[in-house]
Order: C-alpha cells, then sequence, then structure tokens
C-alpha cells in the first residue's frame, strides 16, 4: 500500500513538472528565451538608385544590414557609397571586379579581393581589418572547383570568414521577381531557424527588392529576430553560422 501511495506521488509529481520542462526548453540560461538572429545582406551594389532606396527602407524600420559590395561599382557611384558609410552600414567585399576570371588563378583572386578591400578602407577612411567577405556565386562555386578550393583555404589562412547564406530571397533568379515572390520565399525558408542569413541584392535592376524590406523586417521582428551585421557578429553566433555551413562552408574537405 506504501509503495503504492508513493507511485502515485511520484506519478503526480511528474504531471505537474511537464509544463515547466516545455516552457524550459523553449528558453536558454535563466530562463530567457534564446535569441534569434536575422542577418540582412546585400549582394553586388552600390548602384545610384536601388542602394540609397534600400538604405532609406532600413532607416525607416531602424535595422542594419550588411553590404557585399562590387569595387568598381563603389568606385563610380560614389554617393552610394558616401551614404552607406554616412548610414553606418556594415559594408564588407564581394568582389572589386564581380569577372568569373578571378577564379582562374589563386592570385587573380587574391589580387582583385585586396583592391576590394583597398578601396573599402579607403572610402571608410580606416584600416580596420576586414574579416568577412562573400564570394561571387558562393563558396561553392563550381567554376573551376580545384581554384576555388584554393580560394577558399587562403580566405581562412587570412584570417577572414566566407559568407553564404541560408535564406535565398529569389530577387536574382530573374530580371523581374515579384515582390509577393521575395517576400514569400523569405518567409518559407525562415522558419524554425534560430539563426538566418538573406541573401538578397542591391544591383541595378532590383526595385522588387526595394519594395519587398519593410514586410520582411515587420515579420521578423514579429517573430523576435532580432538585426544583426557583420561588423556586431558575436563569437558564439560566428561559430554556430560554421558548425550550420553557412559560413566557412567545406573548410573541413579543404584542410
Amino acid at each position: 500500500m506504501k509503495k503504492a501511495k508513493e507511485k502515485y506521488l511520484i506519478f503526480i509529481l511528474i504531471f505537474l513538472l511537464l509544463p515547466i520542462n516545455a516552457k524550459a526548453e523553449s528558453k536558454g540560461i535563466l530562463g530567457k528565451k534564446e535569441e534569434k538572429i536575422a542577418f540582412l545582406t546585400f549582394d553586388d551594389g552600390p548602384t545610384p538608385n536601388n542602394t540609397v532606396k534600400i538604405i532609406n527602407e532600413l532607416n525607416k524600420n531602424k535595422i542594419k544590414a550588411t553590404f557585399f559590395i562590387v569595387g568598381e561599382k563603389g568606385e563610380e557611384h560614389t554617393k552610394a557609397m558616401e551614404e552607406l558609410v554616412k548610414n553606418k552600414m556594415c559594408i564588407m567585399p564581394h568582389s572589386y571586379t564581380h569577372k568569373l576570371s578571378i577564379y582562374k588563378s589563386l592570385d587573380n583572386y587574391n589580387d582583385d579581393l585586396d583592391k576590394c578591400i583597398g578601396f573599402i578602407n579607403k572610402v571608410k577612411k580606416n584600416k580596420k581589418e576586414l574579416k568577412y567577405v562573400r564570394m561571387p556565386g558562393g563558396s561553392y562555386s563550381r567554376y573551376n572547383k580545384y581554384v576555388v578550393s584554393s580560394i577558399r583555404k587562403g580566405i581562412l589562412k587570412r584570417n577572414m570568414n566566407y559568407v553564404d547564406w541560408n535564406v535565398c530571397s529569389g530577387d536574382a533568379e530573374a530580371h523581374y521577381v515579384s515582390r509577393e515572390k521575395i517576400i514569400s520565399n523569405v518567409k518559407k525558408q525562415c522558419k524554425d531557424q534560430k539563426i538566418i542569413v538573406i541573401l538578397m541584392h542591391d544591383s541595378y535592376y532590383k526595385k522588387t527588392t526595394v519594395e519587398s524590406i519593410s514586410e520582411i523586417a515587420k515579420y521578423l521582428k514579429e517573430k523576435d529576430y532580432k538585426f544583426k551585421t557583420f561588423d556586431n557578429i558575436s563569437e558564439k553566433e560566428r561559430k554556430e553560422l560554421i558548425r550550420m555551413g553557412v559560413m566557412n562552408k567545406k573548410q573541413k574537405i579543404d584542410k
């Protein structure tokens, strides 16, 4: 009888604790909700029309983004570059020329990257070490696989990180992609992800990208995402992106 009573009490105790444990699973240390992070990134700019419009949309929503720039375009569109700096957006290298010829050899790539980094530092008027780069086409580019593999290794040896993405807006899939399609792509791919790196473009014809930003920002805020850039990424977040294969992808294979 005593043992039966003890079992009954244990059962009641477990039943009472279940809701507490369920809540605890959705929280981090000290009962706080686990933070959700969104890195909004733009490639292939700056451009005289869309880059400044994107900055305006970001400011309206009180968020910052990372711009992986093409150095040649920055040299040409100085006003847009000035606006990026003035509005304290994160500026990182994409390429100087954005031509496939940079993948012909490691030297070609390094020369191009150095030129882009030099331009960014000149515009920002500092020599702050740039730690992040996005390779044209992504780090898994199939163009000249052997050279691309050596480039990945070379980036890591420079104490830099190459950044891909785990949410693709699809705004570069065609000359024109509707605002609704861009928003839908982002919403679908964000589902159940704690850290997201969203790929978008601020190139010349991306008018609908501009038009989608406010809706995307609103949606992500409603889903409790905090917006960050690669200027203020934490070491914990960097390591998690590596683990996820969003940053420094294939580095283990390349070693």
